[in-house]
């Protein structure tokens, strides 16, 4: 299901990442305690300093857009490795988190994703990232499986049975709690494979490799590369929102490039404080998250079918809970409707970001100033 950041809590899931005109974010790249990480120091802090020109061979040449990224990369590829160790102790061992490190494991991995798509990579090292798209597709299945089950106990199952009274909540919940049991358990089986850490190895190698990529460019080249791709993401995006007929296939597809679209910019935001850049990832956000309600609706039809009885007959009532999800599901469509009208009104950001504060501070070296109060 949705595994949506609520668009109200950006302000604390986009933590601004100072940079400084020497060593770079070594601190913030460790992952909080809480989450036992143990992420390497960033490769911003080793790498040797740019030159900024033949006069000047030894000096080096700050670049918040670099070392940023390098160190957001890191910092996320720590997350992804602090919650598949904590959830590898087991459903006993984690208890009440299960949930939430599952939905975090799902939402840094879309995000170290999303990074690895916006930026360069060596030509030869392309088949690389069609065996890693792979390979996550594959260890996402289990997980959101999971998530799937997750919230259909404990959101979507409640509303079922309070807008269908027939339904029996309690054996009802009874079903969906043993399924939801199998799904885990298929979950922690993927979570131990070898297959599953081989996943994580290439997750990391990619954010290590980003080091040479990104030396491969100047903050302005790269600058102007990664405005340009983010546009086009924005523009098929809008032009998805902008078609009549949305499908659920269309939605689906409209609501993965917003994820895409929101988590890159997210990371742009991290190390560029913006009035302008917040709005627009808040605005990505509400449309996700509009969007993965509806998408909730579609899979607990799908779930509801083999869990809800009917208290009338004792029998699995499958036509009327499609039914029910239905109904429920034509204000969600509306609302996502809207969140997408929302969105097509705000000024497309990256295609006008080629001058101003967020170009002078990420392309030239500038320092991020925080925005006043």
């Amino acid at each position: 299901m949705t595994g949506v950041n609520k668009p109200g809590a950006l302000a604390s899931t986009v933590a601004v990442i100072p940079i400084r005109r020497s060593v770079v974010m070594t601190r913030s790249t460790r992952p909080k305690p809480a989450n036992r990480g143990t992420a390497r120091e960033s490769p911003a802090a080793t790498r040797p300093a740019r030159a900024k020109g033949d006069g000047d061979a030894g000096a080096a040449s700050p670049s918040p857009l670099h070392d940023g990224l390098e160190a957001v990369a890191t910092t996320w590829c720590g997350e992804i490795r602090s919650r598949v160790r904590r959830l590898g102790e087991g459903e006993a061992a984690v208890g009440p988190a299960e949930a939430d490190l599952i939905h975090d494991l799902r939402i840094h991995v879309r995000r170290l994703c999303a990074l690895s798509d916006l930026l360069p990579r060596p030509a030869d090292r392309q088949p690389m990232r069609r065996m890693l798209r792979r390979e996550v597709a594959w260890a996402m299945q289990p997980l959101s499986r999971a998530r799937d089950w997750d919230v259909f106990v404990t959101e979507v199952l409640p509303r079922l049975c309070d807008a269908e009274p027939d339904i029996d909540r309690q054996v009802s919940m009874h079903r969906a709690q043993a399924r939801s049991a199998l799904a885990h358990a298929e979950m922690y089986a993927s979570l131990r494979s070898e297959r599953f850490d081989g996943m994580v190895r290439l997750l990391r190698e990619r954010s290590e490799e980003l080091h040479a990529a990104l030396a491969e460019h100047e903050p302005k080249a790269l600058y102007r590369a990664v405005r340009r791709r983010l546009g086009q993401w924005d523009a098929a995006l809008r032009e998805r929102l902008d078609t009549a007929g949305q499908g659920a296939r269309r939605q689906h597809q409209a609501r993965i490039q917003a994820k895409r679209l929101r988590y890159a910019s997210e990371a742009l935001l991290q190390l560029c404080p913006s009035r302008g850049l917040e709005r627009y990832a808040k605005a990505l956000a509400g449309l996700q998250s509009a969007q993965g309600s509806s998408q909730d609706l579609r899979t607990a039809a799908r779930l509801a079918q083999d869990t809800c009885v009917s208290l009338a007959t004792g029998k699995l009532a499958r036509q009327r809970v499609v039914d029910t999800c239905r109904r429920l599901r034509r204000k969600a469509d509306a609302e996502a409707r809207k969140a997408g009208k929302r969105l097509l009104r705000q000024p497309a950001f990256w295609s006008e970001a080629k001058k101003g504060p967020v170009a002078r501070r990420l392309a030239e070296g500038a320092l991020p100033r925080l925005p006043a109060a």
